[in-house]
Order: structure tokens, then sequence, then C-alpha cells
């Protein structure tokens, strides 16, 4: 006898959905983990400084609010714990089968089901089945000759081995995406070099980061309607912003201003504000949030490097101009597939 919903995935998709359903008052609900945890890509992603670039207090599932997050941009271990705690609330650990790599699903008309098919054999029959594996899973490794051959630790943002040692090191950093621009601070305090290897400038627009005051926080946690006003305001303003992903409108413009004048404020030399201005419209690609890339690249250990990269050396990686840079470690911040 089959069950009747399958839930693929336990990261926020995976456990709203399950959420729902129970509240709902269907019961009979699995979930299927790969891996041999709940979280998805806050299980994965623990790379230093990582964070979520949407407000905490919008970034969290609406009927399973958190008055207690510490700042306004929630790092990875509290995004975690606050899973947990929803995870453990409604029982879903119970309800999970772990190790369960679905590989394939099959329809049977006859009896109206689907059978999920795991890597190790095991299978499910589902009346329903829900995919909420979402995007963010497989790190994607960048196509580049001779990654293989590199004689040091070869760290992926989203499989961060935090045994490596990179203290005083040598590290060249590839990507200049959402990950690179919370990770590349973070390896400015600790390195002895850094090269960030940028094949295109992104937007970067001010975070404004900070942590809540004790009074904010007691007011999300014991006024009424305090907090629930908090995350409308955060949604409305996001709302608004939206207008500035359109080209020539006004907003488009004012974003791509409001980033412009934090490069100038924030990087003094001219030669490496022309290395960090983009040459795309705002918003072609995914616009970032920072207030503290710009200057981790201007510390006089931090190198940004333009060059293209012909292939990566036993140890270093060789430039298209035919220049080496020495290296021992390298990050790859290169997303996913």
């Amino acid at each position: 006898m089959g069950i009747r919903v399958a839930i693929v995935g336990t990261g926020f998709g995976g456990i709203a959905a399950a959420i729902r359903l129970l509240r709902d008052g269907v019961e009979d609900v699995v979930l299927l983990e790969r891996f041999e945890d709940t979280g998805g890509t806050w299980r994965d992603n623990t790379y230093p400084g990582a964070a979520c670039d949407v407000p905490a207090h919008l970034y969290s599932l609406a009927d399973e609010p958190n008055p207690d997050w510490s700042r306004h941009y929630a790092r990875q271990p509290e995004i975690r714990a606050y899973l947990d705690r929803v995870v453990a609330k409604h029982g879903l650990r119970a309800r999970t089968r772990f190790g369960f790599d679905v590989r394939r699903a099959t329809w049977d008309d006859a009896t109206a089901t689907w059978t999920l098919v795991a890597a190790d054999g095991r299978e499910v029959e589902a009346e329903v089945v829900v995919n909420a594996v979402g995007p963010l899973k497989d790190p994607k490794y960048p196509d580049i000759d001779g990654l293989h051959d590199f004689a040091g630790p070869v760290l992926h943002s989203s499989r961060w081995d935090h045994d490596v040692p990179l203290d005083g090191r040598r590290v060249g950093t590839i990507g200049t995406g959402a990950s690179a621009i919370q990770l590349v601070p973070e390896l400015a305090k600790v390195v002895g070099d850094l090269t960030v290897f940028q094949r295109t400038a992104p937007w970067v627009i001010p975070r404004l980061d900070r942590a809540f005051t004790a009074a904010e926080r007691f007011a999300f946690r014991n006024v009424p309607g305090v907090r629930a006003a908090f995350r409308r305001a955060i949604y409305v303003e996001h709302e608004f912003f939206h207008s500035a992903f359109l080209a020539d409108h006004p907003m488009n413009r004012f974003g791509e201003g409001l980033a412009r004048a934090q490069l100038r404020r924030q990087v003094k030399d001219p030669v490496l504000r022309r290395t960090l201005t983009p040459d795309y419209t705002f918003g072609c690609k995914r616009v970032l949030r920072s207030d503290d890339y710009y200057p981790a690249l201007t510390q006089d250990h931090v190198t940004v490097e333009t060059t293209g990269i012909a292939r990566v050396l036993p140890h270093g990686i060789e430039l298209t101009d035919g220049r080496t840079v020495e290296l021992d470690a390298l990050a790859l911040c290169t997303g996913f597939t």
C-alpha cells in the first residue's frame, strides 16, 4: 500500500510543504532526503561568511515566525538552527527517510501512483509527489584545464572543508557571485595573499546589515503586531524596488546610481574602481548586497585579476597572457549546476 504524498527534499520548500499538508489534515506524508540531515542549502553551505541576502524576518516561514533573529540578515548557523527547531516542532524527522537519493520516478496509470526509486534500490509508492529539491544543491565546478591536477586543496563554497588551514597561505578565488562577496572578506582576514579571479564584475549595493537591539527584539516578541508589521514593511520595500530591474525605468537608474555611489565611496583607487565597474545594465545579472566586499579588495594583500585563466597548474594558475599566479589553495565560488 502506497502513501498519500511523498516530498523530495528537506530544505525550506520541503519543510514548508510538509507543514502545510499536515495542517490541512493530510497525515500520510513522507519526506525523502538524499543526505543524512535536513536543511537543504543551509545544511550544505557553511563557508566562512555564509548568510542570506534576504532580511531574516522575511526569509522565514509566515506561520513559523522567529522574533529572536539576532540581526537583519541572518547568517547560516542561525538559519540552520531555525530550520532544526521547525523540523523538531512538527515531528518531521520521524517522517523522513534519510539517504534516499531519488533517481527515478515512474507513473502507473492502472494504480494511479508514482514509484520513486532510490540509488540504493529502495522504493516508495505515492499518489502525489512534491518536488522540493531546489536549484542550489549540486556544486558546479568550472571547466578549466588542469583543475584536477592542482596540488593544493580545492574548496567549493557549497562543500567547504573547515579542516583545511588557510592562515597565511596564498589563496585564489574563482567566481564573483553571491557566495564570493561573502567569502572574500572573510578569507582576506586570515590568508597571506588573496587573488580574486574576476571574469565579470557584479553590481553591488549596500547591505546595511546590523544586529537588532535588545529593545527591538523585545518588541518583536512581546508587542502585538510589531513583528508582523516589520515583515510586511520588508515585503513592500522589495516589491517597490522590483521596477529597478526594468530597463530604462527611473528606478533602474536609481539602483545603478546607488551601486556606483558605494563603489566611489569604498574604492578610492580609480584603476581598481574601473576594474570593479560592470559593463552591463544594472539588473541584467543578480544584484548583490554587501558592505565589506569592496573594502576587502582594497587591502594590500588582495589582488583582483581580470586576465583570463588559461589553465590550472599544480602550484598555481597560468593566465592567458602567460603570467603565472602561485597559489597554495583554490576556493571555487562557481555556484550550482
